[in-house]
């Protein structure tokens, strides 16, 4: 049950505001700053200064049959006497209306690829914006290439993280995206899995622009409460020691000590509301802590409904069990079969929604 659950964790209630509960929009809007700086301060480090980068685009002449346009965009970032571009690839399908789009952070630079099924989404009536991760920044301790050149010094305290870097980018491609015509921009998503699906919740959740966040098995530091964990889940301590990188250069120091964060993952998720947010997760998928990412929908749904909102809708009080797809409210989790991978099975369930959203709108 999920409140024997939460109690097992020891969550503190953190919509309390100088001893107050929080009890309204009005409240919670005041607050959600705090929150949010405290995150980036904490956490996941600040976003670098704003730049507008040069634009160049290609066209491909690969087409999918006539159905959609392709162009590669190339965005060329400066800074003083440093450059650095970052290609992304544009599919639109061709109609006579505005089409919806998915921002998709990837692992693969090739289009289509393993968990970017392009011709499904084309079909589906989506458009996307697809950038290779590391094309924004290595993956690694390395802040000296790549977008982080422009901004890291050497020797000095870092004030971003990889995780930040990769945010960074997706909103640039919503700021390119409202630059054409074809682009439906109220109705924009951001995709990301694994580590990019921590990004995706950062991204949407500085970025208002986003009317979806699709966050698939982003587990430890993504979805996933990071209060009781068990030997079978990622945690602080071990996130950290393997991708320090990826988080502000102090975060270590919550490690085995994640009763001192002045939040827990939930928040970060709250941040979203009222918008739309869909996580995945997968049975084999231990590592990743589904509990704990279910656990952090139920808490986060309180800020959906200071909005008048459902949040979260579970079936009954029960933790989701496989094949559950949970998808009624704003805030919405399914649980599949096998193992870690953004499958075509969790395109077609965020696609599904994402038809929802645009027919409630119109």
């Amino acid at each position: 049950m999920i409140k024997n659950e939460l109690e097992k964790r020891k969550i503190p209630d953190f919509f309390i505001n100088d001893g107050k509960k929080i009890s309204s929009r009005e409240e919670w809007e005041s607050y959600r700053e705090e929150i949010k700086n405290q995150f980036l301060k904490i956490e996941y480090g600040y976003l670098p200064p704003k730049i507008e980068p040069e634009i160049k685009t290609e066209d491909q002449m690969v087409n999918f049959a006539n159905k959609a346009r392709w162009e590669s965009i190339f965005f060329t970032f400066k800074n003083g006497s440093k450059a650095h571009q970052v290609r992304a690839e544009l599919v639109i399908p061709k109609s006579n209306k505005r089409v919806p789009m998915f921002v998709s952070i990837g692992f693969a630079k090739e289009v289509p690829n393993k968990y970017l099924p392009a011709e499904e989404i084309i079909d589906n009536g989506f458009g996307f914006i697809h950038f290779h991760y590391e094309d924004v920044s290595t993956d690694n301790n390395d802040f000296t290439n790549g977008l982080s050149s422009l901004f890291y010094n050497e020797g000095e305290k870092r004030s971003f993280s990889k995780i930040s870097l990769w945010a960074y980018m997706a909103s640039a491609c919503v700021d390119y995206l409202y630059t054409r015509e074809e682009v439906d921009k109220e109705n924009i998503a951001v995709m990301g899995h694994s580590r990019l699906g921590k990004t995706a919740l950062l991204a949407s959740a500085l970025d208002e622009r986003f009317i979806l966040t699709c966050s698939n098995e982003s587990g430890c530091c993504g979805a996933a409460i990071s209060r009781g964990k068990t030997d079978k889940n990622e945690d602080i301590a071990k996130i950290v020691e393997v991708f320090p990188f990826w988080f502000t250069e102090d975060f270590g120091k919550y490690a085995k000590n994640e009763e001192k964060l002045p939040f827990d993952q939930h928040m970060l998720l709250a941040l979203i509301a009222p918008r739309y947010l869909m996580i995945g997760g997968a049975i084999e998928d231990v590592w990743a802590d589904n509990e704990g990412q279910a656990l952090s929908l139920y808490l986060a749904s309180y800020a959906w409904r200071l909005y008048g909102k459902n949040g979260f809708l579970l079936d009954g009080e029960r933790l989701p069990r496989v094949g559950d797809i949970l998808d009624k409210g704003e805030a919405c989790f399914h649980l599949r079969e096998h193992s870690h991978f953004l499958s075509r099975y969790d395109w077609q369930v965020y696609m599904k929604k994402f038809k929802e959203i645009l027919e409630i709108k119109r």
